[in-house]
């Protein structure tokens, strides 16, 4: 392939074959209406119904309104990725969704999602809060969505002020809130 020696084409066959998937994976995702491309692996095996609830569950978690949809599903894509390839994760996340309507159903009579009160779904939520399920997407989601500086403005976050000098330098001036 034009001279190039067979480690530099491997590596950026690779490269592009890994890039494409994700990047594939991530307009799904964000398309979908849930976490899982429709016609993904994961999404047949778990179901239409648990990936739209997985996105509600995360949105719940954390709920910013001005946020959107991509900036959840963004931080789970990971979790995506490995549950289409094993099934433990899959597992994890299919039941911890069935989990979720079955208390919902039990207490209101509807599937998790179909609950229109947040507050109601927040009491369904806390029943399994000590669930590994519920911490890992809880885990995932603090550290996806606060760590991403993309996100700090809209939080009214200016980033880390020890780089410029420390907030007698940048921000002391800067609080509104006080």
């Amino acid at each position: 392939m034009g001279g190039l020696p067979d480690e530099v084409c491997m590596n950026r066959r690779r490269f592009l074959s890994k890039t494409g998937t994700y990047a594939v994976a991530a307009s799904a995702v964000v398309l979908g209406g849930g976490l899982f491309a429709p016609d993904s692996y994961a999404a047949k095996k778990i179901g239409e119904k648990a990936n739209t609830t997985l996105l509600k569950m995360a949105r719940d978690i954390y709920p910013h309104d001005t946020l959107e949809d991509k900036y959840y599903t963004q931080v789970l894509t990971p979790m995506i990725q490995a549950a289409a390839t094993d099934d433990k994760k899959l597992s994890e996340l299919a039941d911890g969704a069935k989990s979720l309507d079955q208390i919902a159903s039990q207490q209101f009579g509807v599937s998790y999602i179909d609950i229109k009160s947040e507050k109601d779904r927040v009491s369904v939520l806390k029943q399994i809060e000590s669930s590994p399920f519920f911490q890992n997407i809880k885990g995932a989601l603090m550290m996806g969505i606060y760590n991403n500086p993309d996100l700090w403005p809209r939080f009214g976050y200016g980033g880390s002020a020890w780089e410029k000098g420390g907030y007698i330098n940048r921000g002391y001036n800067d609080i509104d809130w006080i």
